[in-house]
């Protein structure tokens, strides 16, 4: 019984509505938005078709194949997002700096002097970080229409015989929702004395998908190129929130405030593959295609909360605090297959314009355990996400032995739901120095989205929200030796 409370809790969530967390599990693993060279980043990503990147190997496996010598490149990242939080008419600010390793790999190529036929082949081994989670937000205003206890209360009294140890329960040893036995229901201070009490929540989240990744492509006849790619998926997501609540003008009979902690970790490992073709019909157009098979995910969940009360002098209540058990959940997710296509156009050796379309189906994700079904979740899960289509555009301009870079990205949003209209804008810019040796790249993205966030469900199917704004800004340096 209580690995399925803990199931409950952990994919349905006390805090958030039934379908948010559900959909929020699905939709965290399953979103990716390469980090890649400085090269690749520079030029929006749009140089599936270009090949010739270290990134080719998580977005079409057949650029290796342009490879004319074997190279080692890195590319070391500093990432920050900065975050607004608009709550209740008040605006907060916050922002999280990382370094990060955006890619790292070995390119092998070779050639057979032959005239026809197969002209050349490349073999490869890298690492690229495909989602960096690192953001922190802060939500604070004068909450003058609900408590998170609400959220508590009404959990409660639906199903009183099984209080969650992760939630309810905390609530209730911590004397901030007692039991009225006559009326047969719980309840708290505030229904009572009315609301108005201070709300500031924190919210850090930390970690990153990469994958290692084993491709291989080769050149047949200078005209079409085929990859392909074995990826292993490493994850790691952390995420801590703190919740507390003031009285600050005392207007609410004993109560002071509380502070509600909530720390969930995911980590586990995947397994995928892609497959991609070039036709290259004249010397200066190259068309990509690729197509991706689902990540298999193997993934461990951890749980815990705890919860203090601190009540005012002389209420003859005690300040209490109170922790869950360690929650730890072991299941299986099924992110979408996704396809792209990519073009590349070259003039005369003196610039490129490359651009890319990539088609996601979010709705097609699935959860699986060998003790649960997840038959409710993954119904949610093809109700609230849908497919999506993103593209992008770059461009590159060649001076001697420099270039310059620009492009753009737009990421549809994966809400079936518009009202939460999570799309994504990302513009970039860079430049690189090449020579025969080697190259050093650098480039600047920066990103903007916006999110409504549910805090908690104050009674079944109304949400407490805030309006968040998330602008991301990346610096990607790449070193490049060739030999």
């Amino acid at each position: 019984m209580k690995k399925l409370i803990f199931i409950a809790m952990l994919l349905v969530g006390a805090i958030l509505t039934l379908d948010a967390q559900n959909e929020t599990q699905a939709l965290r693993f399953s979103q990716y938005m390469p980090f890649g060279t400085a090269r690749y980043a520079a030029q929006g990503g749009a140089i599936g078709a270009l090949g010739a990147d270290l990134t080719s190997m998580v977005t079409n496996p057949a650029g290796l194949a342009f490879y004319r010598s074997s190279e080692f490149s890195v590319s070391p990242s500093f990432y920050w997002v900065d975050t607004k939080s608009d709550f209740m008419g008040t605006t907060t600010e916050d922002s999280e700096f990382r370094f990060n390793l955006a890619s790292l790999g070995i390119v092998n190529a070779m050639t057979t002097n032959q005239k026809s036929g197969i002209m050349g082949a490349a073999f490869g081994f890298g690492y690229n970080t495909l989602v960096n989670f690192n953001k922190s937000t802060i939500t604070q205003g004068i909450n003058d229409n609900s408590s998170l206890l609400d959220d508590f209360t009404w959990h409660a009294n639906a199903d009183p015989d099984n209080l969650s140890p992760f939630y309810e329960q905390l609530a209730f040893d911590t004397y901030l929702m007692p039991y009225d036995s006559t009326a047969g229901v719980y309840w708290h201070d505030m229904q009572l004395d009315g609301y108005g009490q201070e709300l500031t929540r924190t919210s850090r989240e930390s970690g990153y998908i990469g994958e290692y990744s084993l491709a291989g492509a080769f050149n047949y006849g200078n005209i079409l190129y085929l990859g392909a790619t074995f990826g292993i998926h490493a994850v790691r997501y952390y995420e801590d929130i703190y919740h507390t609540e003031t009285d600050y003008d005392n207007h609410v009979l004993d109560f002071d405030s509380f502070r509600f902690r909530e720390f969930n970790s995911t980590r586990g490992w995947g397994l995928t593959g892609r497959f991609g073709m070039i036709l290259r019909p004249i010397q200066m157009l190259r068309i990509g295609a690729s197509f991706h098979l689902p990540t298999y995910y193997w993934l461990t969940d951890e749980k815990y909360t705890d919860m203090l009360s601190n009540f005012d002098s002389g209420s003859g209540i005690p300040d209490a605090t109170e922790g869950s058990p360690n929650g730890i959940y072991d299941y299986q997710l099924q992110t979408p297959w996704r396809a792209t296509a990519n073009a590349s156009m070259i003039l005369f050796k003196l610039a490129t314009i490359s651009v890319g379309y990539e088609y996601v189906d979010y709705a097609s994700s699935t959860l699986s355990a060998y003790d649960y079904s997840f038959i409710d979740e993954n119904n949610q899960i093809n109700q609230n996400l849908r497919s999506v289509h993103n593209f992008m555009a770059g461009t590159e301009i060649r001076f001697n032995t420099v270039y310059l870079r620009g492009g753009a990205q737009y990421y549809g949003s994966p809400y079936a739901d518009t009202q939460n209209n999570a799309e994504t804008l990302v513009f970039s810019g860079g430049l690189g120095v090449r020579s025969k040796m080697g190259y050093f790249d650098i480039s600047y993205s920066h990103s903007n989205r916006n999110e409504v966030y549910g805090m908690y469900s104050y009674e079944p199917g109304l949400n407490e929200v805030s309006h968040n704004e998330f602008n991301g800004n990346n610096i990607i340096c790449t070193l490049g030796v060739k030999f």
